[in-house]
């Protein structure tokens, strides 16, 4: 929820957004679990049949399951190296991209954590590159490199600019002027990113490009401290405030790591 990109010396573990998905996942996979609810449909994918649920705005999957099957199964999953784990969305979302309404190459990884002898893997969406703030895409592979469910939090047909009229400089001066006492305070900017923000509206969304900054006083530097501090987001078009949001210090930001889409015809030989 209060996820931003910051430098590499600020990194913090998976976010609350992750470890819901993963709450589905484990949801989704239990035998006591009915996919025959009003909320699902029963879909037949190249002769597969899956259990889906659909966001009500966006009509993305929230969550795909398979019925009596799996989604992906991994060769060779024991010998991959944990980079290679990481690329396993590739493959997830090649296979059913048409459902997903996304392509491989706008995946950027998020978290890849092993827990016991299941792996937890993490996206985010990308427009242009750019992160889309809060979406997510995540699933668990087990020790046999089954993909039994998947959970997600996706943005088809994004509408969105892709470079900003408003300079680094002003947005930034726009940001702390948000901030109450923001000088007396010794706010510090902890964290900053250019993100794609969408805000959902009844029966739309409107997408923005804009300057995300985390903002906190000096005082809640100190390991001790329980001091929050603030979210600004600001139009890179126009230089108005989109977001303000207060931060709870320890989810203050969270960083992507440095990982780029190979080409699916290099993953081939892997599955």
């Amino acid at each position: 929820m209060f996820s931003l990109i910051a430098s590499q010396k600020s990194k913090i573990k998976p976010s609350i957004l992750l470890i819901i998905i993963f709450f589905i996942l484990i949801l989704v996979s239990s035998p006591t679990f009915e996919s025959g609810g009003a909320d699902y449909e029963t879909v037949n994918y190249k002769g597969q049949k899956l259990s889906i649920l659909r966001d009500s705005l966006t009509q993305a999957p929230v969550i795909i399951r398979g019925i009596e099957s799996n989604l992906l199964e991994i060769k060779k999953f024991s010998k991959l190296s944990r980079k290679e784990i990481t690329n396993t969305g590739i493959p997830l979302v090649s296979k059913y991209k048409s459902l997903l309404q996304i392509e491989p190459d706008q995946l950027k990884l998020k978290t890849a954590e092993k827990i016991s002898d299941t792996w937890y893997v993490s996206y985010w969406q990308t427009f242009q590159g750019v992160i889309i703030y809060e979406s997510s895409l995540g699933y668990a592979i087990d020790s046999r490199g089954r993909i039994k469910s998947l959970g997600a939090l996706l943005y088809p047909y994004v509408q969105a600019p892709v470079t900003s009229k408003i300079s680094h400089e002003k947005a930034l001066k726009i940001g702390q002027g948000q901030i109450k006492d923001f000088k007396k305070l010794k706010c510090i900017l902890l964290a900053e990113s250019i993100l794609i923000y969408p805000l959902k509206k009844k029966n739309s969304i409107d997408y923005y490009r804009v300057y995300a900054f985390n903002f906190f006083p000096e005082v809640a530097l100190h390991p001790a401290s329980v001091v929050g501090g603030w979210a600004v987001f600001i139009d890179t078009q126009t230089g108005k405030q989109v977001l303000y949001e207060e931060l709870l210090k320890p989810l203050g930001c969270c960083i992507p790591e440095d990982w780029v889409p190979p080409k699916p015809e290099d993953m081939k030989p892997k599955w």
